[in-house]
């Protein structure tokens, strides 16, 4: 079985050197992609900052509850920015009208923002996991984060993102997303994760494929090490920097083998994990 915890629908701008101009997939390409690949489950994330000005329009909240409708290998997140009005209130209709989980979090604030600091606290009582990304413009802030998580230990975080996975390796360069090079022991992912039992993390998007490959060595340690805290997920339909396209390029997933884990652990991080949190 494979679980793909990060996914969506919509248009994305392409960033890479080799494609350009902005891609646009339909339901019918997410299932395409699931078949091709052997995914059993999708979740499918919302954003609350749509970008139209760049063509980037991810599906809100609504259209992915309606995209998820009949689908039952289709997994709704719901994600509304939480400074607006009545926020919670419209939290527990996503959540009423079947949303598994709030995600994909990701809006220009500081991530201990009050009104998110709500949202956490809601989530944690409906049992709905977060799925939060962490930039240098989204939700910023690591530090805060680790405090936020230990403030609201009821509530289960999937953390995703350079300003999160940066920081795989202990003193990461200041300005710098992707870092590259052997890693330093002793950094923030691992020790969250090993300490915080309410803390996961996603391997999706160039963010975790680049803290995982750019030492194996390491890499092969932490993900035997965190097995019951790693989900794989890849943030189709985002294109690589090579100019394929995440998902459909098995990027993720190459990688996992080439690192000749151990059965289970490879089965953790593919899709027992996500079955566990998402009680499936």
């Amino acid at each position: 079985m494979i679980i793909d915890v990060h996914t969506h629908l919509g248009s994305v701008r392409s960033y890479s050197p080799v494609l350009k101009g902005v891609i646009t997939v339909s339901k019918d390409d997410l299932k395409e992609y699931m078949n091709a690949v052997g995914v059993d489950y999708a979740v499918l994330l919302s954003t609350p900052e749509l970008r139209p000005d760049i063509g980037e329009n991810i599906y809100d909240a609504w259209k992915v509850l309606d995209a998820c409708r009949g689908e039952h290998n289709l997994i709704p997140f719901c994600s509304i920015n939480p400074t607006v009005e009545d926020a919670l209130e419209t939290v527990e209709r996503l959540y009423e009208e079947g949303a598994r989980g709030f995600g994909e979090h990701k809006v220009r604030l500081r991530v201990d923002h009050p009104s998110s600091k709500a949202i956490y606290e809601l989530c944690g009582r409906l049992g709905m996991p977060v799925l939060l990304h962490i930039d240098r413009e989204h939700n910023m802030d690591i530090h805060a984060f680790i405090e936020v998580a230990k403030t609201h230990s009821n509530t289960v975080f999937i953390a995703h993102g350079p300003g999160w996975w940066r920081e795989i390796s202990a003193n990461p360069p200041p300005d710098v997303d992707y870092p590259k090079g052997p890693v330093k022991p002793g950094g923030l992912v691992e020790k969250t994760l090993k300490e915080l039992p309410n803390v996961y993390a996603d391997i999706s998007a160039t963010s975790g494929l680049n803290a995982l490959s750019r030492d194996l060595g390491y890499s092969r340690r932490f993900l035997r090490e965190c097995r019951d805290k790693i989900l794989y997920g890849t943030d189709f339909p985002c294109i690589c920097d090579y100019g394929d396209q995440y998902g459909p390029n098995r990027r993720h997933l190459k990688l996992l083998r080439k690192l000749e884990l151990e059965e289970e652990v490879y089965e953790a991080i593919i899709y027992k994990n996500a079955e566990r949190i998402l009680k499936l």
